[in-house]
């Protein structure tokens, strides 16, 4: 009787071969993906950057594209991020120009993105604001003025005023 070792180790091998190449491809995936929520969390994100998802999209940049496999994103997001922690200044022009700057460096850095996953988009299409209601600038602003209202009150004793109103329908 004579043992087939090409038999045998195709028998033994092939379920491990299987596995490891299916582990590979969801691994694959998965990057995949990270880079994806990353792009479109950006993308949708980018006329809010403050937003929370906004922020937690950037933090998450070094993660979803290592620098030593995106040299080019990881140059891009280091150049976004040195820029978002110099001065915006304190005038109204230096204010604009810092803004303006910081759009087209986050659109840099999100075509480059684009670009990587195939994604058809024009630094133009990019640097065109997303959709965000006037009913969420006055929201916001309202919310804001909230809170530096109640923070007065709470910090530095402004006092609360009170009116009372008589109602003649009772």
């Amino acid at each position: 009787m004579q043992i087939d070792w090409a038999l045998i180790f195709a028998a033994l091998a092939g379920p491990i071969l299987a596995v490891w190449a299916s582990e590979w491809r969801q691994q694959r995936r998965a990057a995949h993906d990270r880079r994806e929520w990353v792009f479109r969390t950006l993308m949708t994100t980018r006329s809010t950057p403050l937003r929370q998802e906004h922020v937690a999209a950037l933090n998450h940049i070094d993660f979803a594209f290592p620098q030593k496999q995106y040299p080019q994103i990881a140059d891009a997001w280091g150049l976004y991020f040195a820029h978002l922690h110099t001065p915006k200044g304190d005038t109204p022009d230096s204010y604009a120009r810092w803004g303006d700057t910081a759009r087209n460096l986050l659109a840099d850095l999100i075509h480059l993105m684009a670009k990587d996953l195939n994604i058809p988009f024009s630094k133009t299409s990019i640097k065109k604001p997303a959709y965000y209601p006037i009913d969420y600038i006055f929201t916001e602003a309202q919310q804001n003025e909230l809170r530096g209202l109640l923070l007065q009150v709470l910090r530095d004793g402004r006092p609360i005023s009170i009116r009372a109103v008589h109602d003649d329908k009772s």
